[in-house]
């Protein structure tokens, strides 16, 4: 499961670490996520389908407890793969019926990809959370370049990773090497956003 430690100098000298998600971490998933308003939320069946889907493009960020018990996740990217050089609102659904679908079959609605595309060559991101506890802390920095790092590691093929930010992140995901191209055509959550792109 590619279990890399990481040091992050906020959290002193806590055992910290990333490691691929599984199905197995769904729950936890949905707590992390939890740090979002209500409508930005994912939805616990679509980390079902993405981590279920492409689980090497979602990376979680543990921190292991003193008390011998299972580490708790504090911190998760979760990302698809898409043929689209931006984040587009039909790679932020899923597929109604994906479960009963071939995993590499393509699916369009009204002409656009929906969900995962298996031979995109686009990591297309949509979720960085961290804990609440733990926000403030450079924990994000700390995440969002593990996971760059994880990217660039693997053999995914990918030209590029895309996210679309708040106007008050963007500045985050430029200090960590994404690229503002402006205006997101999406319109996810009713939100104004901007496109980020990190060349890989």
């Amino acid at each position: 499961m590619n279990q890399r430690n990481i040091h992050i100098p906020s959290l002193g000298n806590t055992n910290t670490f990333t490691r691929t998600l599984s199905i197995d971490d769904l729950k936890s998933c949905v707590i992390v996520e939890s740090a979002f308003t209500e409508q930005e939320r994912c939805s616990e069946e679509k980390f079902r389908y993405r981590l279920s889907s492409c689980p090497d493009l979602c990376l979680g960020l543990f921190v292991n407890n003193e008390d011998e018990s299972p580490p708790t996740l504090i911190g998760h990217v979760i990302a698809v793969r898409s043929p689209y050089t931006l984040v587009t609102d039909g790679s932020m659904s899923m597929p109604e019926n994906w479960e009963s679908l071939p995993n590499d079959e393509p699916v369009f609605v009204n002409d656009e990809l929906i969900g995962n595309h298996k031979y995109g060559d686009t990591i297309a991101i949509h979720s960085v959370a961290i804990s609440p506890d733990y926000q403030g802390k450079r924990v994000g920095r700390a995440l969002v370049s593990a996971y760059t790092q994880h990217l660039k590691g693997g053999s995914f093929g990918a030209s590029r990773a895309v996210l679309i930010a708040h106007d008050y992140l963007v500045n985050f995901y430029e200090s960590v090497g994404f690229k503002n191209q402006g205006l997101s055509k999406s319109n996810f959550a009713g939100g104004v956003w901007y496109d980020m792109t990190y060349e890989l």
